[in-house]
C-alpha cells in the first residue's frame, strides 16, 4: 500500500499527525536530501515538503520530478511565504500549454 510522507520543520508539521501522515522533521539542509531519497525508495505516493525544506533541496525535488512518478507537493510552511509552490504550478501549467494563464505576473 502506497503511503504519504510529510517533510518540514516540526512546528509546521506536527499537526499533520492526526491524519496519518508519516512525519519527518528536518533540521538540515543533507538530512532532508538523504531523507526525500529514502521516502521515494520506500514507496511513498506522494510527500508533502514545505518552501523552507523545498528551497534547500530544489535541485533534487527538480531532479526527482523527471525520474519518478512520486507526486511532491510543496506546501507553506509556519516560518516564511515564499510561494514557490505556486511558482512551479505556474512553470508546468506555461510548459503544459505554452501560456501562463492563472497568475499573468502576480507571482513573482
Amino acid at each position: 500500500m502506497y503511503k504519504i510522507a510529510l517533510m518540514g520543520d516540526r512546528d509546521t508539521i506536527i499537526g499533520f499527525k492526526l491524519l496519518g501522515v508519516s512525519l519527518f522533521p528536518i533540521t538540515k539542509k543533507e538530512e532532508a536530501a538523504e531523507i526525500l531519497s529514502k521516502l521515494v525508495k520506500e514507496e511513498y505516493a506522494v510527500i508533502f515538503i514545505t518552501e523552507e525544506i523545498a528551497c534547500q533541496i530544489f535541485k533534487e525535488i527538480e531532479k526527482l520530478q523527471k525520474t519518478s512518478f512520486v507526486s511532491l507537493t510543496i506546501i507553506p510552511s509556519k516560518l516564511e511565504k515564499k510561494y514557490l509552490g505556486l511558482k512551479i504550478l505556474r512553470k508546468n501549467i506555461e510548459k503544459a500549454i505554452g501560456t501562463d494563464i492563472l497568475f499573468r505576473k502576480e507571482v513573482e
